[in-house]
């Protein structure tokens, strides 16, 4: 089989054009990502100081709605990035994922850490703040409170049933 070189430079600009298509898409996606993290990461970081200057004050937590960290847009890509650490190796315990009560924003909560793997994904959070689990949903919480601050539902996979 002989190609002639203008085949060989067709077929190397359709190369060439399907590699610079799907590297504008990735950017394009991360640009779009970057940008729903910062605004993610400014919401907690005025958490952060609000709970600065209460604790300054001397006053117990501001009451908080569900919805306020974790706005649709920022929700969505949290759920992108779980779902292609889940893909991979990562794996939430199964006891976080089996034996859970989702609780509610303003509750007092003991749920388990976030896996390294997962943390990895998120953007990292002011000492005010961590990630918890309790079952597939991620919890933001605060750290010195021990309060539910934020909830995103169906985070994680679920569990396959047996």
């Amino acid at each position: 089989m002989k190609i002639s070189l203008t085949g060989m430079c067709a077929i190397a600009f359709a190369g060439v054009m399907i590699l610079t298509a799907a590297t504008e898409s990735r950017a394009q996606e991360s640009f779009g990502d970057a940008a729903v993290m910062l605004e993610f990461q400014r919401a907690a970081d005025s958490y952060a100081f609000s709970h600065r200057q209460l604790e300054r004050r001397g006053e117990g937590a501001a009451s908080r709605a569900e919805g306020t960290l974790f706005t649709p847009l920022v929700a969505d890509a949290f759920r992108k990035r779980i779902r292609r650490a889940a893909a991979g190796a990562c794996k939430v315990s199964d006891t976080a994922i089996l034996d859970f009560s989702v609780p509610r924003v303003n509750m007092r909560v003991d749920a388990p850490p976030v896996p390294e793997c997962v943390a990895s994904v998120l953007p990292p959070l002011p000492d005010e703040l961590e990630y918890r689990v309790a079952g597939v949903t991620l919890l933001l919480v605060d750290a010195h409170l021990h309060i539910v601050v934020d909830v995103l539902h169906a985070a994680f996979p679920a569990p396959a049933t047996p």
